[in-house]
Formats: structure tokens, C-alpha cells, sequence
């Protein structure tokens, strides 16, 4: 994004964030069905036509949160990941997990905003060009980066082709390019695990597990540990 150069541009930008802050602070308190232009609009003492000058619609006021929080998200996982570049691919694969899960758990309504709610047709070609949509994917290019990585420094084993079917071998071949050439097997684990510890991710945010397990700290290292153990990394034994 350029940064503002003229007077004007820098106040248009100061009056973007005082909305997209406005909007947050409503998220928190309300949850995203508190998040309408009228309510935004009340909250900076201005009237609802005015935000129209800024975000034609909800979904682009929607769309600008969401990749408010995304960027944020990635950046503090970024952080994490560059605080110490000479650690191996277990520790990296720990650090993004417990990051996420840390985040996650800090901002419960910023999470369910971004992992809670339904996405748009991901066929439509407007939403792939939206800030949210992007902001995502930069989100999700850590952690396939990283799998990537410890795909190529030593493959893991992973179903044939056969065990799978055509159907989804076919969707997953077509996501290989943006998994550095891993073949469908080696991507379908990857899933697994992704999908495995996003759950437990949000059943913990959501209060799902507290009948069980009040605190669930000690449950996700576990997972995580049996997650590194399948990709053939050096992790650390839960404590």
C-alpha cells in the first residue's frame, strides 16, 4: 500500500482508519452482526451517507476489517518466525502454531470474524480481487511455505494417488504450484493437520472443549507433537 502524499490523502487515510478502528471496537463488543454501516457511522458521530465517501458498501467496510486482521495476524506470526532465523522447521512449525493459537484466544471476536463466518463463492472473480480475500492468502503462504519446506528437506510418507480417487487427486494436483510441486498425497496430509489443529483451534475459542479440558494448552502440544512426529521433525515431547 503507498503511503498518503498529499494533506488530503493523508486525512482521507487517517478517517479509513478511524472507521476500520471504529468497526473493530464494535466487533468486540457486539460480534459481527454489530458491525453495520449506521452503527459505524453513530460510533464517529457521523452520518451513515458519509461513510459512503469511504466504503461503498458493508461488504467493502467487511472486506477492509478483514484484511486489517489477516495482515496483523500474519505480521505477528511474521515476528515470531524471524525472531530467531537459524531455528529448524520443528520449531518454526511450533512457533506458527502456538502463534496462531495465542492470537486467536487474545482476540476471540477478531478470530471468529476471520475463521467463523462463511466465505463468499470463491468463484467469483470479484471476490478474489477484494483486500480480504488477498490479505488470506498471505495468511495461509506462511504455512504452506513452511510444509513446503519440510516437504522438500525430507518427504514424508503420504497416501498413493489410488487411496485418494480421481476427484480429489484432480483438485489437489491443482493446488500443487502453490505447494512448491509437493505431489496430492503429501498436500492432503497437509490438510489433515491443517484442518486438525484449526479445529481444535476454534473449538477452544468457541468453549467447546471446556466440558473436558479447562485448560487446553497441554492437549494442543500434544497434537502438535504427534503432527511433527508424522512430518518427520525434531519436536520437542510434550510436557
Amino acid at each position: 500500500m503507498k503511503s498518503p502524499t498529499t494533506g488530503r490523502d493523508r486525512r482521507r487515510a487517517a478517517t479509513v482508519a478511524e472507521i476500520k478502528a471504529a468497526a473493530r471496537r464494535l466487533l468486540v463488543s457486539g460480534g459481527t452482526a454489530a458491525v453495520g454501516l449506521r452503527a459505524v457511522a453513530r460510533e464517529l458521530g457521523l452520518t451513515p451517507p458519509a461513510l459512503y465517501r469511504y466504503f461503498p458498501s458493508h461488504e467493502a467496510l467487511i472486506s477492509a476489517l478483514i484484511a486489517d486482521l489477516f495482515d496483523e495476524l500474519t505480521a505477528a506470526l511474521m515476528d515470531l518466525q524471524n525472531a530467531d532465523a537459524d531455528v529448524d522447521l520443528g520449531a518454526r512449525l511450533y512457533l506458527l502454531a502456538n502463534g496462531l493459537r495465542d492470537w486467536a484466544l487474545a482476540h476471540p471476536a477478531e478470530f471468529g470474524l476471520l475463521f467463523g463466518t462463511a466465505v463468499p463463492d470463491q468463484e467469483d472473480d470479484c471476490h478474489a480481487e477484494t483486500p480480504g480475500h488477498r490479505a488470506a492468502m498471505r495468511f495461509g503462504g506462511l504455512f504452506k511455505e513452511l510444509v513446503a519446506m519440510i516437504w522438500h528437506q525430507k518427504p514424508f510418507p503420504h497416501p498413493a494417488d489410488e487411496e485418494l480417487g480421481p476427484v480429489l487427486v484432480e483438485q489437489l494436483t491443482a493446488e500443487s504450484e502453490h505447494f512448491s510441486g509437493m505431489p496430492a498425497g503429501a498436500i492432503y496430509l497437509s490438510l489433515n493437520y491443517w484442518t486438525r489443529l484449526y479445529g481444535l483451534i476454534c473449538m477452544e475459542v468457541f468453549g467447546q472443549l471446556y466440558w473436558v479440558l479447562p485448560d487446553a494448552a497441554a492437549y494442543f502440544e500434544a497434537q502438535l507433537y504427534e503432527i511433527g512426529q508424522a512430518l518427520g521433525l525434531d519436536c520437542p515431547v510434550p510436557e
